[in-house]
């Protein structure tokens, strides 16, 4: 699953996640992204979560998703480094991250040591 509010991204990312032979579904928002997860958990190993999102934002999307799920496979992407997100925006240590814009062999690299894990 990807959630991100950008219409491009979306379409982009979800390409390239099906030019891989994975299978995508996207949200445009947090609200949307945590119930299509909670309708489709069992069919969904990995999300890719947009940080900056209108409304519920992505921090606490993440920490939803987790709760609904403790072992979700959650790849954060952002414009921001991961610096600045784990000291500033999430005041934690990030397990997965990806900087934006990304190329589809970065996102191949990153889902295959995402779930080699």
């Amino acid at each position: 699953m990807l959630i991100d509010d950008e219409a491009v991204v979306r379409e982009i990312g979800c390409e390239m996640l099906e030019f891989m032979g994975v299978p995508c579904i996207t949200a445009g928002n947090g609200e949307e992204g945590i119930r299509m997860y909670e309708e489709s958990k069992d069919k969904i190993v990995l999300v890719i979560l947009d940080v900056e999102l209108p409304g519920l934002s992505g921090d606490k999307v993440y920490d939803i998703l987790r709760k609904i799920n403790p072992g979700i496979k959650i790849l954060l992407i952002s414009g921001y480094a991961r610096s600045y997100l784990e000291t500033k925006y999430f005041k934690r240590k990030l397990e997965h991250f990806m900087p934006k814009p990304f190329q589809l062999e970065q996102l191949s690299n990153k889902l295959k040591s995402i779930m080699d894990v």
